[in-house]
């Protein structure tokens, strides 16, 4: 794992799919199947071209690069992001991702738009993890929700914006309610149907983190949908992953919101790098809508932080919850978050008080037997 790597954007790490009905001479449509290895490599091609230049310019300029990786020998459904110091911004995906039942185009290029949202896509951060106030790797790991409302708001559109067919085809999909967020949100027919686009590979998406969840943690499976909004309300952001409802929520959210990222900086990348301060939360306020259809859900985004006293609790310990092991984070301005773990591991801390999770053979200190 890298200095700052991401835990994907995946349960057992991956997503599920709201089906597009229709083939093409008889065969699957690209939205209702897998990738191929091809397809994929191609996606990770143009998502990562359409972000080199905010790695160029990333401090210090000229010394950054983004690279992705498909593991082929990882039956594993994973997708992560790694940020070290000296290499280069990676997103790494395995096998097991590409092929997972639910996985379709749209799904994998909106979740790797979320992927490159941990590089680019700005406050919030990641904060809980320690290694993420330094100005020294050009950006900060942005939080999960953010990650999904930079993917749907910044990414897609940029991706997607000459995909005419497509997008015509997508919005025709969509219920009429489900539409008139796109007519509303926008004028022209154009920008309509790529945002209809978009919220149909939302809703895919949507149901796909609801499936991954599930598996890491057992439950009833519940899919999201557009007329269900999560009406929760954090006193303090999350920067892990929120409810499937609530990302769902966040995708619709980026999708309609007018306001579209400009220039080659980090939102609310500013001193001290990557906390959660009034300094980042009011450079990233203009690439961003703040009310709205298009403001970041309260389900996991405030505004208005409080201060929490980790005193007691230490700023990570392992915790057992029904029988899940997981790890407890606890930051003075992120408040209380939660990583809990896959169903084949434990939660073990090392010798240096560092707590994460493990197979249940592995020692934390030294690795693998």
């Amino acid at each position: 794992m890298g200095q700052m790597d991401d835990v994907s954007s995946d349960g057992a790490d991956g997503e599920s799919a709201a089906v597009i009905e229709g083939t093409v001479d008889g065969a699957p449509s690209a939205g209702t199947r897998p990738p191929t290895g091809e397809e994929a490599e191609a996606i990770l091609d143009r998502v990562v071209a359409l972000y080199q230049d905010h790695a160029a310019a990333a401090n210090p300029a000229g010394t950054h690069d983004i690279s992705w990786r498909i593991d082929w020998d990882s039956d594993a459904v994973s997708a992560h992001v790694l940020l070290k110091p000296g290499e280069d911004w990676t997103i790494e995906v395995t096998k097991g991702y590409l092929t997972v039942s639910s996985m379709t185009t749209e799904v994998f290029a909106l979740t790797m738009c979320h992927e490159m949202g941990h590089f680019i896509g700005g406050f919030p951060f990641k904060t809980s993890r320690g290694g993420n106030s330094t100005g020294a790797l050009g950006t900060s790991v942005s939080s999960e929700g953010q990650s999904d409302y930079f993917a749907t708001k910044d990414c897609l559109p940029r991706l997607w914006a000459n995909e005419t067919e497509a997008n015509a085809a997508a919005f025709a999909e969509l219920d009429p309610s489900a539409r008139e967020r796109c007519t509303t949100a926008t004028s022209d027919l154009a920008s309509q149907q790529l945002c209809g686009r978009i919220l149909l590979a939302s809703l895919q998406t949507g149901r796909f983190y609801e499936e991954q969840a599930v598996l890491q943690a057992p439950r009833e499976l519940v899919y999201p949908r557009f007329d269900t909004p999560d009406t929760t309300e954090v006193a303090v952001t999350k920067e892990g992953h929120p409810e499937s409802q609530c990302r769902l929520d966040t995708l619709v959210a980026g999708a309609v919101c007018s306001v579209k990222a400009t220039g080659t900086g980090i939102p609310g990348f500013v001193p001290p790098y990557g906390e959660y301060s009034a300094a980042s939360e009011d450079a990233a306020r203009p690439f961003a809508c703040q009310t709205g259809p298009g403001a970041r859900p309260r389900c996991w985004f405030q505004p208005d932080p409080v201060v929490t006293d980790c005193s007691e609790l230490g700023e990570a310990a392992c915790v057992v919850e029904d029988g899940v092991h997981g790890v407890r984070y606890c930051g003075t301005t992120s408040g209380v978050d939660y990583y809990w773990c896959f169903a084949d591991e434990v939660c073990k801390t090392s010798r240096d008080g560092f707590s994460d999770c493990y197979a249940p053979d592995v020692d934390p200190d030294e690795g693998a037997p």
